[in-house]
């Protein structure tokens, strides 16, 4: 299956949305919950909370992390 890494605004609205469609049409999702906002801090954990089951839910680090290894593992072809 694909994966899709998403980020952005408005983390109870449009990115609970897109995770939610994302999971719907099969790819494997991961939210990058301190890449995302809200209005406010309970509109952004309300966010968080309505994604679960629908993604997993990290870090910016972690995704570095996985990111950088898997580069360096060959799994991951350089931008052209």
């Amino acid at each position: 299956a694909e994966q899709l890494i998403i980020t952005g605004q408005l983390t109870d609205q449009c990115v609970e949305s897109a995770v939610r469609d994302a999971a719907d049409l099969g790819y494997l999702v991961t939210l990058v919950e301190d890449a995302c906002a809200a209005n406010s801090l309970e509109c952004h954990e309300k966010g968080l909370h309505g994604c679960k089951g629908f993604c997993r839910i990290v870090k910016t680090e972690q995704v570095l992390q996985e990111l950088s290894n898997s580069h360096e593992a060959g799994l991951l072809s350089s931008p052209t």
